[in-house]
């Protein structure tokens, strides 16, 4: 927790250092994530998921920024075993910390880095119609805390303030307790507006 409430005020000391020249906003969307590795993929398929949270972007030129924020995101993986069927579901406090290429007046294209923090993490098992979730400490203690992951995506500027991207999200971090080859894999799909 210490490490969360330390990012979100470097974030903010960040940003208002350049405020006059920063732009802020709000995005959410659904996101599509698995767990990948040796250990981690098997029989795992995509889950989807969400994301929301809130975004600055610090001009650096006319055709660069640096982008960052902090949003919630729900990843995970879904895996099959005959007739049962188990869902993994690992909240995280995702940071991201991009560059952003303007390539025109509306497409852009994102690059970075993005450290994340699990904050909640439940497994819901479901067989012949019967669901049971379990989550808590007992779930929790087979993830480590700490993601680090690679992000590249695409978007375009709509008018407005508001803007469409889409980002695949690829984890370098073996997440899991119990293996030494588990990794989260996904994209988001993502709505935004600067203000």
């Amino acid at each position: 927790m210490k490490r969360i409430l330390f990012i979100a005020l470097l974030l903010l000391a960040t940003s208002s250092m350049y405020a006059q020249d920063a732009k802020f906003g709000i995005r959410l969307g659904p996101s599509f994530t698995t767990l990948g590795g040796e250990d981690g993929g098997g029989d795992t398929k995509f889950k989807v998921g969400f994301h929301l949270g809130v975004y600055t972007f610090l001009p650096i030129s006319e055709s660069l920024s640096f982008e960052t924020g902090l949003q919630y995101a729900n990843k995970g993986a879904k895996g099959f075993d005959g007739p049962s069927t188990s869902i993994v579901r690992n909240g995280y406090l995702d940071v991201p910390l991009l560059l952003k290429f303007n390539g025109g007046k509306k497409f852009y294209l994102l690059a970075g880095a993005q450290p994340s923090f699990m904050i909640s993490s439940a497994v819901v098992l479901e067989n012949n119609g019967n669901k049971v979730t379990i989550n808590g400490s007992e779930i929790g203690d087979l993830w480590k805390g700490f993601d680090l992951a690679g992000v590249i995506g695409v978007g375009i500027e709509l008018g407005a303030g508001f803007h469409l991207q889409t980002t695949y999200e690829h984890g370098f971090t073996n997440i899991s307790e119990l293996s030494e080859s588990v990794y989260n894999r996904g994209s988001k799909l993502t709505m935004g507006k600067s203000f």
